[in-house]
């Protein structure tokens, strides 16, 4: 998504995928795996994710499921990761949560191994990922051959919403992707992807992932002037694109006006510090001690000095 949008990334994305239809979406549209096709979809359950880790900080952008295939248990542990810049220290960081995580199911239950754990990342910022995804790269490559056994392995899946290509993600067809794609839309592209976006939701046939998107949605853009879920189930595909238009244009005019305060602000405190500015002149032209003037108009010695040669 564009810096020309406002986003609201925890909010947006905090209910997500509590949703298990958008969890099933992530791994069968964006984890080409054979093992995704082997899950049991019907019994995916979320875990409690709020665990205290060791920094004692929650992690509310963790979410984990625990999964059922061919008589296997594995972990999804989705990091939704909003920071508008790129972690070097992801690699660590995974290695940290999953350690954290199997200390917690050891604590319940004792056994010889244990399911396998699989990271995703999801990053839905603007800068290229440029980081490792396995923790042995951000290691340094000993010089005795003996010791590269004891380099850990660890690796993590990568969904970066930025390195997706608009077109490839109209062609999955799917609520989810539908998401990644508004997040790489400049404003003024809403309208022109209004009549797929449309299309798409009037395809889905799960409304429990249709509410997902409109809460998504909603949180998106800060405002509760979006189609009810009710409303966007029973409404054919003009009308969703007529009600989508519609918001679109109302959320374009609250960002304008929030715009146009900001920029009014930014007036207001320019002429503040040039009045402060013509105050001073006017001092130094009286022979006022630059000392007293700063005290007065509260602008910096230096400031005050570079006006000297302009009095």
């Amino acid at each position: 998504m564009k810096k020309s949008i406002i986003r609201n990334y925890d909010a947006a994305y905090k209910h997500l995928f509590d949703y298990p239809g958008m969890v099933r979406q992530l791994l069968e549209n964006f984890i080409a795996m054979d093992w995704v096709k082997w899950v049991d979809y019907e019994k995916l359950e979320k875990i409690n994710a709020s665990f205290i880790r060791k920094n004692y900080k929650k992690k509310e952008s963790d979410v984990i499921y625990k999964l059922n295939f061919q008589d296997q248990t594995a972990y999804l542990y989705l990091l939704l990761e909003f920071q508008s810049t790129v972690d070097p220290n992801m690699p660590f960081r995974i290695q940290s949560y999953v350690n954290d995580f199997y200390e917690s199911i050891i604590k319940k239950e004792k056994k010889d191994r244990y399911p396998i754990i699989f990271p995703v990342v999801i990053y839905n910022g603007d800068k290229p990922w440029n980081v490792p995804d396995n923790i042995k790269d951000k290691i340094e490559v000993p010089k005795d051959p003996k010791l590269l056994p004891y380099i850990p392995s660890l690796k993590y899946f990568k969904v970066i919403i930025n390195e997706f290509k608009k077109e490839s993600l109209l062609k999955i067809r799917s609520i989810l992707s539908s998401i990644f794609l508004i997040e790489q839309l400049d404003i003024k592209d809403f309208n022109t992807q209004l009549g797929q976006l449309a299309k798409i939701i009037k395809e889905e046939l799960d409304p429990d992932i249709i509410e997902a998107f409109q809460n998504w949605f909603q949180r998106f853009i800060e405002s509760e002037e979006i189609p009810d879920i009710q409303t966007l189930i029973h409404a054919n595909e003009k009308e969703v694109n007529t009600m989508f238009a519609m918001t679109v244009e109302k959320w374009k005019k609250q960002l304008e006006k929030k715009g146009e305060k900001r920029g009014e602000k930014k007036g207001e405190k320019r002429g503040k510090i040039e009045g402060k500015i013509e105050t001073a002149k006017n001092m130094l032209q009286k022979k006022y001690a630059i000392q007293t003037i700063a005290e007065l108009t509260g602008l910096p010695l230096n400031e005050i000095k570079k006006l000297i040669s302009k009095v």
